[in-house]
């Protein structure tokens, strides 16, 4: 699926890059900041939630070797980030795809041709790509205290995982809350209780005894 995406990006999409008035028109046309950027900060979240859930089981379960929650993480940022570019690409291409025949259907003409049509196939390859690479990202950050290890010692690396993981998602609710234009302290602090929440849960069910 992503050689796939890559050919496509390139083949169709080269001149466009090189091309600003393009890639601004095609952006415009298809609203695709407004659509990436909604699924950059839902997905981040979910990268950081999953690293934190993977780093507390870890830890729960006694696990010494930092390369085993390296490897986990690691894997697990892979799985997320091609989950999210092959489901975003699948699920906007039908999306585009049906808008595209319906307004053939109203307008009797085949528009496939047409700068609507080329701007809707930019914005599923863009967005495809925010899907998966923000969830992938969120979550090799959050694991790079495991990295330092023995140079720190494995604990240090959890609690420091876990505060990267509530200043992440500070940052997401404080970007969130400039969107909405809402107090950006009180949209932040809610989205670190989401991360409270979860580290709370998480460590209740996997508590040993």
């Amino acid at each position: 699926m992503i050689y796939y995406l890559s050919i496509e990006l390139y083949a169709k999409y080269k001149v466009s890059f090189m091309d600003w008035e393009t890639f601004e028109a095609y952006s415009r046309h298809s609203q695709v900041f407004k659509i990436a950027r909604r699924l950059f900060v839902m997905n981040a979240f979910d990268g950081i939630l999953t690293i934190m859930g993977v780093v507390i089981g870890a830890h729960l379960s006694g696990v010494t070797d930092p390369k085993v929650v390296t490897t986990a993480g690691i894997g697990g940022s892979i799985a997320l980030g091609i989950s999210g570019i092959s489901s975003a690409y699948l699920t906007e291409r039908a999306e585009r795809r049906r808008d595209l025949k319906k307004l053939e259907c109203a307008m009797l003409t085949d528009l496939k041709d047409t700068k609507f049509a080329k701007a809707s196939q930019f914005a599923t390859v863009a967005v495809a790509f925010v899907n998966g690479i923000s969830p992938a990202s969120s979550a090799i950050i959050l694991i790079m205290p495991y990295f330092l290890v023995p140079r720190i010692a494995i604990d240090t690396a959890f609690y420091s995982t876990l505060t990267l993981g509530l200043i992440f998602l500070f940052v997401l609710g404080t970007f969130l809350a400039k969107i909405s234009d809402e107090k950006l302290m009180i949209s932040g602090l809610r989205m670190i209780l989401v991360g409270l929440v979860t580290i709370v849960v998480v460590s209740l069910i996997l508590s040993p005894g």
